[in-house]
């Protein structure tokens, strides 16, 4: 069975989508030596990753990688009247890993929707404002366009599922609930050089949006240091939608000379930030996984996170869940933790063991078994 793939975001994000891919592809490499997996990575942005980093060292994996920018490079496939399959030479599955996916021809589609979050800002009525609306609508078309015409729906939990069918009309016996794994970061060294040594602190790895919710996040961590805790709060993220009001309400904020803003780590010290951490605050107001969770935990790192969407499903009792607009229980959550340090211990030790189920080598494998699934069904008929 030939496989290409959409590797565009394995190259250039930093984020849970290039996480995925790389690790992904990473883990498929491990388990799947012939023939090599095709990666479609054409982008204008450079790289922000070696072969090396990437886990590809010494596999025969092929990367085709036009420098070219992705709407241009559409436009001269449709001038050719070809697909990315058949550019890439022809493959038998073709894996979409982005709502923004590049037309096939011939291979069989399948599709990872990490969510359905557009579809709030999209749909008529009060709109939460994680999106511009124009730009949800868009999405959302294009995410129901992809689930029409794939063969196999990806999704890394069962409320994704739930919601893959209802917004997008998905028909159930298409989707396979695949979770995503959390070992990809390198282990834990030392804090990075830019931290004060020896002040504690709470993190937040997030893009700064207004669904993750760090204006809350902020009253919090001011509460906190009005109740004369030492610590410090590192935030870690890029820019994102709605962002413009965290960055007023932390410029008049009382607290704001003890908070760091990183918009940018390497792989590396994000695990030795979160390894270093009090605790992980992250309130997200709706996730379709949550992959910092998880990565906190693996590092041994108490979490306080939100009781909504799939962060209930994929974290259980290995964290600490708060209502998501409850700021006495979140701030409550986090003095627990603090001060108690039997019962964080034991948060500690329950979110590693938890964290240890979530692994890339798992997702490749159940994800290989659903290529192979489609695979038996295109030469023997689906089942009946």
């Amino acid at each position: 069975m030939t496989l290409a793939l959409d590797y565009r975001p394995a190259m250039v994000n930093r984020e849970g989508i290039g996480r995925y891919v790389r690790e992904l592809v990473r883990g498929m490499v491990f388990a799947r030596k012939d023939p090599p997996i095709k990666l479609f990575a054409g982008t204008l942005r450079p790289s922000a990753y070696t072969r090396d980093q990437l886990g590809l060292q010494g596999s025969a994996t092929q990367i085709y990688r036009p420098r070219v920018p992705t709407r241009l490079f559409r436009r001269w496939l449709r001038f050719r009247g070809m697909g990315i399959d058949e550019w890439l030479g022809g493959a038998c599955v073709y894996h979409q890993t982005q709502w923004s996916p590049l037309e096939v021809r011939k291979a069989a589609e399948v599709s990872t929707i990490f969510d359905c979050i557009y579809s709030l800002d999209a749909q008529g009525g009060p709109m939460p404002g994680f999106l511009p609306p124009a730009a949800a609508q868009r999405m959302l078309e294009q995410a129901q366009a992809l689930a029409d015409r794939s063969a196999r729906i990806l999704v890394p939990s069962e409320f994704v599922a739930r919601e893959v069918e209802t917004c997008l009309g998905a028909d159930p016996a298409k989707v396979r609930v695949i979770p995503l794994g959390c070992d990809h970061l390198p282990p834990p060294s030392k804090p990075p050089e830019y931290l004060p040594h020896g002040v504690p602190f709470l993190i937040t790895a997030a893009r700064i949006d207004r669904r993750k919710n760090h204006v809350l996040a902020l009253r919090v961590f001011e509460r906190l240091v009005a109740l004369g805790y030492p610590h410090s709060w590192v935030v870690v993220g890029p820019l994102g939608y709605g962002y413009e009001d965290f960055v007023h309400a932390l410029r008049h904020s009382p607290a704001r000379h003890r908070v760091r803003m990183l918009r940018s780590v390497e792989d590396g010290d994000l695990a030795s930030l979160l390894a270093a951490a009090d605790l992980l605050l992250w309130p997200s107001r709706q996730e379709g996984f949550g992959l910092p969770p998880l990565e906190a935990m693996a590092n041994g790192t108490p979490v306080v996170t939100s009781r909504n969407s799939s962060l209930t499903e994929i974290c259980g009792s290995a964290a600490l869940l708060v209502d998501t607009d409850d700021e006495s229980g979140f701030v409550e959550a986090c003095r627990k933790l603090i001060e108690d340090p039997e019962f964080s211990r034991r948060q500690v030790e329950e979110g590693y063991e938890h964290a240890t189920r979530f692994t890339w080598r798992e997702t490749a494998r159940r994800t290989l078994a659903v290529y192979q699934e489609l695979e038996q069904e295109l030469e023997t008929g689906p089942k009946t």
